[in-house]
């Protein structure tokens, strides 16, 4: 329970967001103290889960990362005994993964007591392609002393190149064999239930964890149901992933 996981893609709108809900929920399941963070100067959605406490930190200016504010969000991290979770916004892609690498951050990190894992996400349909390179950059910027987590985003199809899935691509394969990939996390499509789609747009779409709508007299008890079935899901693939 000291580790830093950051949440990176230089597509927008795949599911970034969402993939840092539901690891805080994971981390808080655990029982240990999470703090959160969104970057993102452009769509902070992670920032608007107040439940989960987001604290909103602008770290860039006109596409390019500002040193004298990343600088001390960095030294919070390696100086409190906590789990981070940092949503990163598609406009800073670029730049802050080169920050990063530059800076030697997953070094430093790392030889204060952190496990760093950056979490990509992957898409199927029309951003497939944009969200594969973005993760081909990320693994070119990502050394030994993080590790990768990949999430799997069915929303808008199945995640396959050339008809094969991301584990069977020779990017894949090679990363994993150098010890950089720590697991993989499906979100599975579940579109052919109108109920399962639309409770979970209801939760997303109000900024709302699983805690948040079991509170809530504004969700059925089969409401309730489905969507912890969800979360549970997105949970046991979390737990299989090498941290």
């Amino acid at each position: 329970m000291n580790n830093v996981h950051l949440v990176m893609q230089g597509k927008g709108g795949v599911g970034k967001s969402l993939a840092a809900v539901l690891v805080a929920q994971y981390l808080q399941s655990l029982g240990g103290k999470v703090i959160c963070a969104d970057t993102d100067p452009v769509n902070a959605t992670f920032a608007q889960y107040r439940s989960l406490d987001v604290a909103h930190v602008e770290i860039a200016k006109g596409g390019n990362v500002i040193q004298s504010k990343f600088d001390p969000l960095i030294e919070m991290i390696v100086k409190t005994d906590a789990d981070f979770v940092i949503d990163n916004g598609a406009a800073t892609f670029l730049p802050l993964t080169k920050y990063l690498a530059e800076n030697d951050i997953y070094q430093i990190m790392s030889e204060h007591g952190k496990k760093v894992f950056v979490h990509s996400v992957l898409t199927g349909g029309q951003a497939k392609t944009d969200t594969y390179n973005g993760f081909a950059e990320l693994l070119g910027k990502v050394n030994q002393y993080a590790k990768v987590v990949v999430w799997e985003n069915e929303f808008w199809g199945p995640v396959e190149y050339e008809g094969h899935p991301i584990t069977s691509t020779k990017l894949f394969k090679e990363s994993d064999r150098a010890g950089i990939i720590a697991g993989v996390v499906k979100l599975v499509d579940r579109s052919q239930s109108d109920a399962f789609v639309e409770d979970m747009k209801k939760m997303t779409s109000n900024h709302m964890t699983l805690a948040d709508v079991n509170a809530s007299e504004d969700f059925n008890f089969l409401a309730k149901n489905r969507l912890k079935k969800i979360v549970d899901a997105v949970f046991a693939e979390l737990d299989r992933v090498r941290w």
